[in-house]
């Protein structure tokens, strides 16, 4: 048996095969993990294409199945994928996911909305890609709902809420944030924290209904002056921010912060001005994207499963593939609070 990459052209299957001592259709299983093939030989099969150079024919693949192979991922907010570690994250939870069914992933990672739009419009018409996910703003878009469906193209949206019933052919997975500012809440009450503010970039943002509800439940209120709006959701407005939060009269003693980006910039403008994290401020932020741990000191913040919300996208993708008329049930990622060193008693209990 061959184990040494041949020179001159590149292999056909057939001749792949005939190195390896196999059928067509043995190498055919093997690659795309379906039928009847024992866990040793694919596991052969695929390290030999690995050493022997054998690269599948995508186009011809397509072909053959009349499938691109292909899954469209599109954020509908401004900002560009990345520029925003949560979208980073996101991507990568839906890319591992989409490995195993031999799917690839498109991202267009330039542009602006309307630039954005109209290439995802030229993959679905151009049958580049079998279906497509899109992360609402924070909810589901109406007209976006509307151009796929003309479209007849299988559409996972990942969003905030789904109150508005979902055509055949399109699936919603849920991303509560209910469950991890409930937490959070709760944590800070439970450390004895009364004062508490929010450091958001929206006012419609439906976290602050959120987070009033969590903090009604203790008796208590989001007072207006410990509301707080960063000018972009990036480190520099929450280092501004929290600069402008630093010249007001009356300091909450615990911060809740929309995202972990706007908490990082906080972070330093308060440590620069003498406030010591936790000892005179309780500080949460949100996604809990990688560096949150690694800061000084490690930050509380709510978590977002994005191995499972990328699993979750990917499943429903498959479902509405193999049967696009079936009615979907919706799927919910939950997030969860998770305390580190940003949080302790307030000052008074200190």
């Amino acid at each position: 048996m061959a184990t040494q990459k041949p020179a001159g052209k590149r292999l056909t299957i057939r001749e792949f095969a005939q190195a390896l001592g196999v059928s067509t259709a043995t190498v055919s299983r093997a690659i795309h993990g379906r039928g009847r093939i024992s866990p040793a030989t694919r596991a052969r099969i695929l390290a030999q294409m690995e050493q022997l150079g054998y690269t599948p024919n995508l186009h011809a693949q397509s072909l053959v199945r009349k499938r691109s192979m292909a899954v469209a991922l599109e954020y509908l907010g401004m900002v560009e994928v990345l520029a925003d570690s949560f979208l980073v994250e996101l991507a990568r939870g839906v890319q591992q996911s989409l490995v195993p069914h031999r799917y690839r992933l498109l991202l267009n990672l330039t542009g602006d909305v309307e630039y954005r739009r109209s290439v995802v419009c030229e993959w679905v018409r151009a049958q580049a890609v079998d279906g497509v996910i899109l992360v609402g703003n924070p909810n589901i878009d109406p007209d976006w709902l509307d151009i796929l469906q003309a479209d007849h193209i299988p559409t996972v949206w990942i969003a905030y809420d789904g109150h508005q019933s979902l055509p055949l052919g399109t699936c919603l997975v849920q991303l509560d944030t209910v469950p991890g500012w409930h937490e959070a809440v709760d944590h800070l009450v439970a450390l004895g924290h009364r004062q508490i503010g929010y450091l958001g970039a929206s006012q419609s943002d439906s976290a602050l209904e959120t987070i009033r509800c969590a903090l009604a439940r203790h008796g208590l209120t989001l007072h207006e002056s410990h509301l707080w709006w960063a000018a972009e959701a990036t480190p520099e407005g929450g280092y501004q921010t929290a600069r402008a939060i630093l010249r007001t009269r009356s300091m909450p003693t615990a911060l809740l912060v929309r995202t972990d980006l706007l908490a990082l910039g906080a972070l330093q403008a308060f440590q620069q001005h003498g406030v010591r994290i936790p000892k005179n401020l309780s500080l949460v932020g949100h996604d809990d994207l990688p560096f949150a741990r690694w800061l000084n000191p490690p930050l509380s913040t709510i978590r977002v499963d994005y191995s499972l919300l990328g699993q979750c996208a990917v499943e429903a993708m498959m479902r509405l593939l193999q049967a696009p008329q079936e009615p979907t049930t919706p799927y919910r990622v939950a997030t969860r609070f998770l305390a580190r060193q940003s949080t302790a008693a307030p000052p008074s209990r200190s």
